[in-house]
């Protein structure tokens, strides 16, 4: 009877050790701690939260608008380019090197204005890049103040090694979903519609 007991005690001193281990911090991936710095991946907060996509989707609505308007052109061109081949047999080769000089230059000035409506459609994405960032700082600094961190870095810009427990990328996600949900304007400020 006396082994029994022996026995049942320290099972008993075991299990509660193990539990204790077990939910100690160490384990525990509960995010109840106190960091002064915590860690964000700003790409996946634009990729996967609504608004980062909807974003998106406007920069792809914008740049296959630009495509369509500048085959629109190149279609031009090709007849054009066909209406002149045809009348190289009927004017004088001085005429038809000048129709083809001011062609030529024509097309290179219509490039020149694609590959500047092209850069500003890519500055466009920078600047709704940044004006995404300073919204996601709405849903940072609370949950900053949870945390009482003062640093958030951003694991997307440089190498970095870390508790797993001070990632808040999903978090940022989340808030940033519900707070877009709760108000759709949020598109409107960030690319300017």
């Amino acid at each position: 009877m006396t082994f029994f007991y022996k026995n049942i005690t320290g099972l008993t001193v075991c299990v509660v050790l193990l539990s204790l281990l077990l939910h100690s911090p160490i384990f525990s991936q509960q995010k109840n701690i106190i960091t002064s710095v915590l860690v964000i991946n700003s790409i996946n907060v634009f990729e996967k939260s609504k608004l980062g996509n909807d974003v998106l989707i406007a920069f792809q609505d914008a740049a296959i608008e630009l495509k369509k308007e500048a085959d629109l052109n190149v279609k031009k061109f090709e007849d054009e380019e066909l209406e002149l081949t045809k009348k190289r047999e009927i004017v004088t080769k001085k005429i038809f090197n000048d129709l083809a000089i001011d062609f030529d230059k024509r097309v290179q000035k219509t490039r020149n204005l694609y590959d500047l409506k092209d850069n500003q459609l890519r500055s466009n994405l920078e600047s709704w890049k940044k004006k995404f960032i300073e919204l996601s700082g709405r849903v940072i600094q609370p949950i900053m103040l949870k945390y009482g961190a003062f640093i958030v870095l951003d694991s997307s810009q440089i190498d970095l090694f870390f508790d797993n427990r001070i990632d808040i990328t999903e978090q940022v996600i989340f808030e940033l979903n519900d707070l877009y949900k709760n108000d759709p304007k949020y598109l409107e400020f960030i690319i300017g519609k």
